[in-house]
C-alpha cells in the first residue's frame, strides 16, 4: 500500500465490487484451502502475486465468536458460508430461463468483499517487530514469530467491522501475512431491516377490559351497539432483515460514495488512530493528474507502461556507465601526463642531488686524507711531550731577593770569616730550596702536557672513525641514487613522444566509440518512449471506440447479449471443472478399478474446461496433459490416507487424458460458445478410446465428446 503525500502513514480501505455469488475455488483462496508449496509455486507465476510459504504459518482468521484461530480452521468452507447465510435469510437469487442451473444477470447482488490494510512499514512493524524478514521470496521465513500488534489493530477491525454489518453478516474475515503487505480480507453479506410486506394490521381493544382483543373481522360481525365498546387500533408491521446492496451501500454512486467517504472516516476515528494510520485521501480533493494515475487500468496497459519505465531507467543507467568510463578514461590521460611531468621533475631533481652527493664525495676524501694526516701527527707519545723552557722568574726572583738580603747584613770586623761561612750556607740553602722548587714545577708542568696530549687524541680519533663511517654511507646512498638514475633515464627513454601520441589516440578512439553507444542508446531509449506512449494512444483510442459504438443501442444490446453468454459459458466452464474434480473425489473414495463411464465423461470435460479456462490447447497433447495436472491440483485429497490411491488415481487421469481424442470441431464449437453465438453440451456419443488397466489389459472407456 502506498503511502500519500509528504510520506503521511494511512490506512487503506478497498471495496471490492458486488457480486451475485463466487465458486468454491475463488473462496478457496483466501481461506488457503488445500494450499501448499506447489499451489504456492503456480500462484507466483503471476508476476503481480508474491506469495510466500514460509510465512504461511503466521495467517489466521476471527471466528464468530471473535476468536483468534489460525487461517482455514472453519471446516464449512466461505462458499457453503455463504448459502448457509442467504438460506437464513430466505434469500432465493433469480435464476436465468435459458439456463436453469445460473443466476440471472438481473438477480440482486448478495456478497461484497472488503480489504483492510494501511502502510507498508506501520503494519509490517505490527506484525513483525524488529525481526528480519525477506519479502524478495529469496529466503525462508519460518522462524519469523507473529506479533501481538497485528492482532490488536485485526480485533480493533473485526469490532468496527461488526458494528457496521453485524457479526452474523461477516461470513469471512481472514488476515493473510504471506504477502508483501499485511491486510484483512473481509466477505460480506449487505443486510438491512425493513418492514414487511403488506398492510398493517388492525385490532380492536375494549375501551374497559384491556384485554379484550378482538380482530377486524369479529369486529365485524359484532352487534352495532357493541362496536362502539371497542377502540381501533393499528399494529405496526414487523421488522425482518433481507439482502439489500443499495439499502446498506446506497442507492446510486453518489449515495454509494458517500457511504465510502464516511467509512473511512469511521474506521479512522474508530481504530486508525489508534495504529498511526491517517485517514485515506479524498480522491475528489486530489489534483486532476493523480486522480488519473488512481484510475484502474488493465494488465496490459501497466505491463506496456512498466517496460517502458524499465526500458527508459535502464538505458539511463547505461547512459551514466558509458559517461562514467569516458570520464575515466580521461582522467587515466590526464593522470598519465602528470605521471610523466612528475618523472621528469624527478628526474631533474634528482640529478642535482647526485652532482651535489659528487662533490660532496670528493670534499669528504679531501678531509678523510687531511684527517689521516692529522691522526699520523697526532700519535705521540709521553717522552714527547717535554716543555724545553720553565717559566722560572718568580722562582728565580725570589731566590735573588733573598740571597742579597743575606749578603746585605753588615760585615762584622771580628770574625769575618764566620760571617762569610754563614752566608754561604745560608746561599746554599736558598738555591737548594730553589732548585727543589723548580723540579716541582717541572713536574707539574710535565703532567699537564701528557693530560692535554692524551684529550687531543682520543677527540681527533672519534672524529675521524665518524667521518669515515659518514663517507661509508655517502658511498652507499650515492650508488643507490645512481641505480634510481639510471632506472628514470630509461623510464623516460621509453615514453617518447610518439608513445605518447598512441595512447592520446586510442583513448579517444575509445571516447568516441563510447560517445557512438551512448547515442545509439539515448535513440533507444527514445524509440522506446514512443512505442510506449503509441500503445497507450492506441489503448485510449480503442477504449474510446469501444464507447463510441456501444453508445449505439443496437450494437449495445448485441454487446449486452454476447456478455451475458460469455458469462454463462465461464460459469458452464466452472460447472465442469468442480463436476471433474468431484469425478475424481468419488473415484479415490470408491473401490472401482477404473472410472466408471459417468465420471470418465465428467473428467473428460473437466479437462478440456481447465484447458480453456488457462488458454491451452486441448488437441494438442502435451497443453492437455497440463491441463490435466492444473486439474489434479485443486482435487482435496484430506481424508484419502492411502498414497498408493491417490497416485492410482493420478495415473488413471492422465491415461485418461492420454486417450482422448478431441477433434478441432469441438474446440471450434467451444470457441463460438465463447463468442456467445452458440451452446455448450456434454452429451454421450462419439468416439471410444482405449485405455490400459492397472493389470495390462486393455478396456473400453464410456465416455464420448
Amino acid at each position: 500500500m502506498s503511502k500519500a503525500k509528504n510520506n503521511i502513514p494511512r490506512a487503506a480501505i478497498h471495496v471490492g465490487a458486488p457480486s451475485k455469488s463466487f465458486s468454491a475455488a475463488e473462496g478457496y483462496e483466501p481461506e488457503r484451502r488445500g494450499w501448499d508449496e506447489n499451489t504456492y509455486r503456480l500462484k507466483n507465476q503471476d508476476t503481480n502475486n508474491h506469495y510466500d510459504f514460509s510465512r504461511k504459518h503466521l495467517n489466521f482468521e476471527i471466528n464468530s465468536r471473535g476468536e483468534i484461530v489460525p487461517l482455514g480452521s472453519n471446516p464449512v468452507p466461505l462458499h457453503e458460508r455463504l448459502q448457509k447465510r442467504l438460506d437464513e435469510l430466505k434469500f432465493k437469487p433469480y435464476m436465468d430461463k435459458n439456463n436453469p442451473l445460473g443466476i440471472s444477470d438481473n438477480s440482486p447482488n448478495c456478497t461484497v468483499g472488503i480489504i483492510v490494510s494501511g502502510d507498508h512499514d506501520v503494519l509490517t512493524r505490527l506484525a513483525f517487530g524488529d525481526q528480519e524478514v525477506d519479502f524478495t521470496l529469496q529466503q525462508s521465513n519460518a522462524h519469523v514469530v507473529l506479533k501481538q500488534g497485528i492482532k490488536d489493530w485485526a480485533l480493533d477491525t473485526y469490532r468496527w467491522a461488526c458494528d457496521r454489518w453485524g457479526s452474523e453478516n461477516i461470513i469471512g474475515f481472514d488476515v493473510h501475512l504471506d504477502e508483501t503487505t499485511p491486510h484483512i480480507q473481509i466477505q460480506t453479506i449487505p443486510v438491512a431491516k425493513t418492514k414487511a410486506r403488506g398492510r398493517a394490521s388492525a385490532k380492536y381493544v375494549h375501551k374497559d377490559d384491556k384485554s379484550k382483543v378482538i380482530s377486524h373481522k369479529e369486529w365485524k360481525k359484532l352487534p352495532e351497539e357493541i362496536r362502539s365498546n371497542f377502540v381501533k387500533t393499528e399494529v405496526e408491521r414487523r421488522e425482518k432483515e433481507c439482502v439489500s446492496y443499495a439499502r446498506v451501500w446506497g442507492e446510486d454512486k453518489y449515495a454509494v460514495g458517500k457511504t465510502y467517504y464516511q467509512m473511512h472516516t469511521d474506521y479512522y476515528n474508530e481504530v486508525g488512530h489508534k495504529y498511526g494510520l491517517e485517514r485515506g485521501d479524498d480522491i475528489a480533493m486530489l489534483p486532476g493528474e493523480e486522480q488519473r494515475e488512481r484510475v484502474h487500468k488493465s494488465k496490459a496497459v501497466l505491463e506496456a507502461e512498466r517496460q517502458a519505465k524499465d526500458a527508459i531507467a535502464r538505458n539511463q543507467m547505461e547512459n551514466e556507465r558509458l559517461e562514467g568510463q569516458k570520464e575515466k578514461m580521461a582522467g587515466e590521460v590526464q593522470d598519465i601526463k602528470k605521471q610523466k611531468e612528475s618523472l621528469e621533475e624527478q628526474n631533474d631533481k634528482l640529478a642535482g642531488e647526485i652532482q651535489n652527493k659528487e662533490y660532496r664525495k670528493e670534499k669528504l676524501e679531501g678531509n678523510i686524507s687531511q684527517l689521516e694526516n692529522y691522526a699520523a701527527a697526532l700519535d705521540i707519545k709521553e717522552e714527547g711531550l717535554i716543555v724545553p723552557t720553565l717559566k722560572t722568574d718568580p722562582l728565580v726572583k725570589d731566590a735573588w731577593d733573598a740571597i742579597k738580603e743575606e749578603l746585605g747584613k753588615p760585615i762584622p770586623a771580628f770574625g769575618q770569616k764566620e760571617w762569610r761561612e754563614e752566608r754561604r750556607k745560608a746561599i746554599k740553602g736558598i738555591l737548594t730550596n730553589m732548585q727543589t722548587a723548580l723540579m716541582q714545577a717541572k713536574d707539574v708542568q710535565k703532567q699537564d702536557i701528557l693530560k692535554l696530549g692524551k684529550a687531543l687524541y682520543n677527540k681527533a680519533m672519534q672524529n675521524v672513525r665518524a667521518i669515515i663511517e659518514q663517507n661509508k654511507q655517502l658511498q652507499k646512498e650515492n650508488g643507490r641514487l645512481t641505480e634510481e638514475n639510471d632506472v628514470l633515464r630509461k623510464r623516460i627513454a621509453s615514453m617518447d613522444e610518439n608513445a605518447i601520441t598512441r595512447l592520446r589516440d586510442k583513448k579517444d578512439a575509445e571516447i568516441k566509440e563510447l560517445q557512438e553507444r551512448l547515442g545509439k542508446a539515448e535513440s533507444e531509449a527514445i524509440r522506446s518512449g514512443n512505442k510506449a506512449y503509441s500503445e497507450h494512444q492506441k489503448a485510449e483510442s480503442a477504449e474510446s471506440q469501444v464507447r463510441e459504438m456501444l453508445d449505439i443501442p443496437e450494437i449495445k444490446e448485441i454487446w449486452e447479449g454476447i456478455q451475458q453468454k460469455k458469462e454463462a459459458f465461464s460459469k458452464q466452464i466452472d460447472k465442469c471443472i468442480e463436476e471433474g474434480i468431484a469425478a475424481i473425489r468419488d473415484y479415490a473414495d470408491g473401490k472401482d478399478n477404473d472410472f466408471q463411464p459417468k465420471q470418465g465423461n465428467a473428467v473428460a470435460w473437466g479437462i478440456i474446461a481447465e484447458a480453456f479456462k488457462y488458454g491451452l490447447d486441448s488437441t494438442d497433447e502435451k497443453q492437455r496433459r497440463m491441463a490435466t495436472g492444473y486439474l489434479l491440483e485443486k482435487v482435496s485429497w484430506t481424508g484419502i490416507a492411502s498414497e498408493f490411491k491417490r497416485d492410482l488415481t493420478a495415473a488413471r487421469t492422465r491415461q485418461l487424458c492420454d486417450a482422448m481424442t478431441v477433434t478441432k470441431d469441438l474446440m471450434a464449437n467451444l470457441l463460438l460458445s465463447a463468442g456467445g453465438r452458440s451452446g455448450i453440451s456434454t452429451g454421450g456419443g462419439g468416439s471410444n478410446g482405449e485405455l490400459t488397466n492397472w493389470d495390462g489389459t486393455k478396456k473400453k472407456t464410456g465416455w464420448g465428446i
